[in-house]
């Protein structure tokens, strides 16, 4: 059986420099981000609330699960390339610029 290899998340902001972690396939890029010591803006965890809120500036994403019978729209395509980290993985590298604040967590040894 073949390795899975991740895909590259770049997150950008105003305020700092860009940061990279891997995304493995069919993991939401938050769970892939929180993995990687990153704290980022979220909520409800279920697409509802939309304090994960991004844009995506370059690449794709797909839905990492089903679609909660609630849903109202796709979270994969909230329209104006936005998307909701909980609820998307990679498809491919991909760019992305948080509209909530996200901080790197401090490693303790």
């Amino acid at each position: 059986m073949a390795d899975i290899v991740p895909y590259q998340v770049t997150l950008l902001s105003d305020s700092r420099e860009p940061v990279n972690f891997p995304c493995p396939p069919n993991m939401s890029i938050l769970r892939a981000a929180k993995n990687a010591g990153l704290e980022l803006s979220a909520g409800c965890m279920q697409g509802r609330c939309y304090t994960c809120r991004s844009r995506l500036l370059s690449g794709s994403v797909k839905n990492s699960r089903a679609l909660s019978r609630y849903a109202t729209v796709d979270p994969a395509d909230l329209g104006e390339r936005r998307i909701l980290l909980c609820s998307v993985t990679a498809s491919e590298d991909v760019l992305i610029k948080p509209e909530g604040p996200w901080e790197r967590l401090l490693k303790t040894s």
